[in-house]
């Protein structure tokens, strides 16, 4: 194999699949990157056993073809220390050899044919999908997955389709977020699968909209036991999450008696400077809703009190409410809507956060005693 790389470019797809690779494994293999020269075009693999991305990086000049298997950290430090805007890759039977101006740095590889067989995306897709509005969807409720290992079924993203529909769910005992979106095109039945949360982060970074405005579509291919995304030269494959999730249906609200409507830039920047007064042993902001104005205070004995006014829409009788901070952030930060709706009932009951259309999303969380 020898090929001549934008180091720029390389280094950035080096940087998306080293997040794939076990840092912690029995097997060494698991925490190597597969390089691929084909053509005129560079392929990266890399797999953890459960979690698998490919991506392809255009190329300067393939005057070899081949394959190696090199340590994913190894080569990314030394690609990301050069200064060189053009770097070669060239391999004998033992090592891998990185070349800039003046510089050499020879790395032990490992044998190609004992890299993981990755699934491919041959077929044509069970689903395709706006992929801003997809991108947008995992932004909405990602935050909100359990992070306990002992809380399995949780620790992923439910991800349900209904006809032209897709809901993504989330949920960490504490709080709920559902986003949903319209699916493009679609082959498959509707259909229920928990999504890990390591491959919707890896999936974050690989597939990020770009700045222009133009179509991105994404596929999507659902197997029994895995789920497969792909766009342009990059694909994404993943183990399901086993488990029922919960039924999170029984947790949204049915009835409310008091609705807020809020600038969400303002109700942000007041909860997060209240914020600054609580602590770990006191981690509760208490909103008092009233006609046209809201009241937000935290109190703790270590670092004092912290009171906060902005005007609000609000129908309903005055209401005090705790709620973590922490918890209403991760989704106001998420929004990009200029107004956000609060719809509570009692003090002791969960509150309803959304934007202007339920169906897009909504976002429960319980409040705190105070």
């Amino acid at each position: 194999m020898k090929t001549r790389l934008p180091r720029q470019e390389f280094f950035d797809a080096l940087g998306a699949v080293a997040a794939v690779t076990s840092g912690r494994t029995t097997k060494p293999i698991l925490s190597c990157v597969k390089v691929t020269t084909e053509a005129d075009s560079v392929q990266l693999s890399a797999t953890d056993g459960e979690l698998a991305l490919q991506l392809g990086v255009g190329s300067f000049a393939v005057e070899q073809p081949g394959e190696t298997v090199v340590s994913a950290d190894r080569l990314l430090s030394i690609i990301r220390e050069l200064p060189d805007a053009e770097i070669q890759l060239e391999t004998d039977d033992r090592h891998c050899v990185v070349r800039g101006e003046g510089s050499e740095f020879k790395i032990f590889t490992q044998t190609a044919a004992d890299f993981p067989a990755i699934t491919a995306f041959d077929d044509d897709p069970d689903l395709v999908i706006d992929g801003r509005e997809l991108w947008r969807m995992i932004n909405l409720t990602i935050y909100a997955a359990a992070r306990e290992t002992s809380r399995y079924a949780i620790n992923g993203v439910l991800w349900e389709k209904e006809g032209k529909r897709l809901f993504l769910v989330a949920t960490d005992g504490r709080r709920l977020a559902r986003a949903g979106g319209s699916i493009m095109e679609s082959t498959s039945a509707d259909f229920q699968v928990i999504v890990p949360a390591k491959a919707l982060n890896v999936f974050e970074r690989v597939f990020t909209p770009g700045r222009e405005r133009d179509a991105w579509s994404l596929d999507m291919k659902v197997m029994p036991n895995q789920v497969l995304f792909r766009s342009g030269d990059r694909m994404l494959s993943t183990a399901l999450v086993e488990g029922n999730f919960p039924k999170y249906q029984d947790v949204i609200p049915k009835e409310t008696s008091r609705e807020a409507r809020l600038n969400r830039v303002e109700f942000h920047g007041a909860v997060r400077r209240a914020a600054l007064l609580t602590t770990e042993e006191a981690r509760a902001v208490k909103l008092s809703f009233s006609d046209g104005q809201l009241v937000i205070t935290a109190q703790s004995p270590e670092q004092g009190e912290a009171r906060i006014e902005m005007p609000i829409e609000f129908d309903g009788d005055p209401l005090e409410i705790g709620f973590n901070p922490a918890f209403v952030n991760d989704a106001l930060k998420a929004l990009s809507v200029d107004t956000v709706a609060i719809e509570l009932h009692e003090s002791f009951r969960p509150g309803l956060l959304r934007g202007e259309d339920k169906n897009e999303f909504l976002y429960v969380v319980m409040p705190v005693s105070l």
